[in-house]
């Protein structure tokens, strides 16, 4: 099982620093919020209909509710929440073609951004992306689905950054931030019996520092994960 969000919001890691691709100066306190959220968001920590109470947000990173509060109504703003009447903040339930409008919104930006890194990239970029490659594969081979998803997302953001698109990049995040919620339940199954090696065509293309291949592996994976979460729904009659 993943472990509580309010656990992941006190030690997140270096993505909320990644999703706010290169901010400029320290990140105001609402910032800081709102990024590791949509981190949160994410990796699977929370789920459609999930209620965020300002109160345990603001414990667990030890600030006043203030920014806390801003923070969930400038993500509700961009329907990464759902706010209700009684102004309480909720995961958001997608539809079923809500979800197929934000795959093929994916399917359409992130292999450009992909091949856009390769042809930019430095020796140093391709050397962190490789390395990441390598830890991803390794997480794979000890069953580690919850790492492999995170080491999978930290490898995406790495490149795509590398592309110098910023107003793309938000794109993708806020389309991550929209779908990962609901997909985030298949962590909890046997899925990663199922999930194939993603990654090898990636790392192929990176090593070989070939643009063309880098896109097409991004568009393989997309197409790969999209059927094997339709194939989950339907062993689980819905």
């Amino acid at each position: 099982m993943i472990d509580d969000y309010k656990s992941f919001l006190k030690n997140p890691g270096n993505l909320p620093e990644l999703i706010s691709y290169s901010p400029s100066g320290r990140p105001s306190l609402t910032r800081r919020v709102e990024d590791r959220l949509k981190c949160a968001l994410i990796l699977g920590y929370l789920k459609p209909g999930d209620k965020l109470v300002t109160k345990n947000i603001a414990d667990a990173m030890k600030m006043s509710v203030t920014p806390v509060r801003e923070s969930l109504i400038r993500l509700s703003a961009s329907s990464a929440l759902a706010l209700t009447p009684s102004h309480a903040f909720f995961v958001p339930v997608i539809t079923s073609e809500q979800f197929n409008e934000y795959m093929r919104m994916r399917r359409l930006i992130e292999p450009e951004l992909a091949e856009k890194a390769v042809l930019k990239m430095d020796a140093n970029g391709f050397e962190e992306c490789l390395s990441l490659c390598q830890k991803l594969r390794s997480a794979y081979e000890r069953r580690d689905v919850y790492l492999a998803h995170q080491l999978n997302l930290t490898l995406r953001l790495k490149l795509y950054i590398y592309a110098g698109l910023p107003e793309f990049f938000k794109i993708v995040t806020q389309l991550w931030i929209n779908l990962w919620p609901t997909l985030s339940y298949t962590f909890e199954s046997d899925s990663e019996d199922k999930w194939p090696i993603f990654f090898s065509s990636l790392e192929l293309a990176l090593s070989n520092r070939d643009a063309g291949a880098a896109a097409d592996a991004i568009r393989e994976s997309l197409d790969k994960g999209l059927r094997i979460y339709l194939s989950l729904l339907t062993e689980q009659g819905e």
